[in-house]
């Protein structure tokens, strides 16, 4: 037989251990969870809404695209183009002066027997690229340039212009027609031909001799996809670039093209995200990019600047007490402090505590006390806390003729600047704070600041805890140092 005894207040007592076991256990247990669901490979939904470094310069890994060549029925190769010529003249003419002079039209429009019987009267006796899927189109072009020397087309299967359905024909034209007046020449490698702009190249203008049926002019000009004008077809947004004058202005002082930075055929270029700035910013401040903390963790330039700001000033700002805050129309400008809370959410947390630097109201930003580019500790822009801090808080600085030695080694010692739920920053309330280091006016038979003085223990008497350990600032103000010696002893820094 079992026997119960009931004591009052046990269920109440059990629920509290139950409760105080769930906040202990449960932590724990998101935590293992969403370990198990990194594992997986899922993604928590919950950080999808949090913000995250610039993502319009991040490689996109995409599946390789593959669709089947298009093939014509019934149909034979002929192998003569003067065939052709009878009614595609021009085609024919200004095709033996491109970069694809000495193919047959068979080899892109597959095989022209049909096509020569129905003399074009038949729908789909011919591959034509005005018809064709933009898969297709593309297909036909890899079949050459899959894997040749430059292998463009060996990326562009992964590349974002397949996977949204562009074609290589809707910025190359097949017979392109070079400019008349361009040198003639036979070696595509020439180092003048690669040191020139495109857009140079397009206004190229020479006196040469006719060129024969066998030579190919210089610069074909990607078979007519010019950057940036082929790509305003579908970025037209971008030309605004063109005409603000800046160091990376489109066609500007410094030749910058949409290819600079982009792989039509691929991805970003992964040098454009670092290495390519540090080619012309090799002074300050980009001077230890390599030695800071950014560059350690893996960060690059285009995770902080955006590449394609906006050029337009908002008509309408706000007012916040007397300061006006317009946004800076400036060439990679960085977004802070939101880009900078991208990586750092435990700083954007801090910010929003009752006691805070005023970043949130837009009187600071992050780069007035680090410098995203150094190499100091915290990529402060001094090199201690204290030099940074006094900056600002000058009357903190000293020398005092009776110094606080925690306030002397390092500020963060007793206050976090990024914000903190006690007042002024601190860490813990002051009483806790101080209490940390000092024992409180407790008498002991060594020590104690009461010692041997006739004073009662503080420890010991309820009404002396209320009175000491309320705050311990309402005695002792000049925590940061004084110039004066406080009453019984000097450095207790008191009124």
């Amino acid at each position: 037989m079992r026997t119960t005894i009931r004591v009052p207040g046990f269920r109440i007592r059990q629920g509290l251990v139950w409760l105080f076991a769930a906040v202990c256990v449960l932590p724990f247990a998101s935590c293992k969870s969403s370990s198990t669901k990194a594992e997986r490979g899922e993604v928590d939904t919950k950080s999808a809404y949090w913000p995250k470094p610039q993502g319009q310069f991040q490689e996109v890994q995409l599946a390789a695209l593959h669709v089947p060549v298009p093939q014509i029925e019934n149909a034979e190769y002929v192998n003569d183009d003067t065939l052709c010529m009878v009614c595609h003249e021009t085609y024919v003419k200004t095709f033996q002066h491109n970069i694809h002079r000495g193919q047959s039209c068979e080899q892109c429009h597959g095989p022209g027997s049909r096509h020569l019987q129905t003399r074009g009267k038949e729908p789909g006796s011919i591959l034509s690229f005005k018809t064709l899927p933009p898969a297709q189109k593309s297909e036909l072009c890899l079949k050459c340039h899959q894997e040749d020397q430059c292998a463009p087309g060996g990326r562009w299967r992964n590349s974002v212009h397949a996977h949204n359905g562009v074609a290589c024909t809707d910025c190359h034209t097949g017979h392109y027609n070079v400019p008349p007046g361009t040198p003639a020449t036979t070696d595509l490698e020439s180092a003048e031909i690669r040191r020139l702009p495109p857009h140079q190249l397009v206004s190229l203008q020479m006196e040469t001799p006719a060129p024969d049926m066998a030579t190919l002019r210089a610069n074909s000009h990607h078979m007519g996809a010019i950057s940036p004008q082929i790509c305003y077809r579908c970025h037209g947004d971008m030309e605004q670039y063109e005409h603000v004058a800046h160091p990376h202005q489109m066609l500007g002082q410094n030749s910058f093209t949409c290819a600079t930075c982009h792989d039509p055929h691929g991805k970003i270029r992964h040098e454009s995200r670092t290495q390519l700035c540090l080619e012309c910013h090799k002074d300050a401040p980009t001077m230890a990019w390599h030695s800071s903390s950014h560059s350690l963790h893996g960060v690059a330039c285009t995770d902080c600047h955006n590449p394609h700001p906006k050029t337009g000033v908002a008509d309408v700002v706000n007012i916040s007490h007397t300061n006006v805050r317009r946004a800076p129309r400036m060439p990679m400008s960085v977004d802070e402090p939101n880009v900078c809370f991208g990586c750092h959410p435990k700083i954007y947390a801090e910010t929003s505590m009752p006691s805070h630097h005023p970043i949130k109201e837009g009187k600071l930003v992050c780069s007035d006390c680090h410098d995203g580019h150094g190499q100091a500790h915290g990529n402060l822009k001094e090199a201690t806390t204290n030099q940074l801090c006094y900056k600002c808080h000058a009357e903190k600085q000293g020398p005092f003729v009776y110094s606080h030695p925690p306030v002397t080694e390092d500020c963060g010692i007793c206050h976090n600047p990024h914000g903190t739920v006690a007042n002024n920053l601190l860490h813990q309330p002051a009483t806790f704070l101080c209490l940390r280091c000092h024992t409180g006016h407790r008498v002991g038979p060594t020590f104690g600041p009461h010692t041997g003085a006739g004073v009662g223990d503080v420890g010991t008497t309820p009404s002396m805890q209320a009175a000491f350990y309320s705050d311990c600032t309402q005695c002792h103000a000049q925590i940061h140092g004084s110039d004066l010696p406080s009453p019984h002893l000097p450095r207790s820094f008191a009124r």
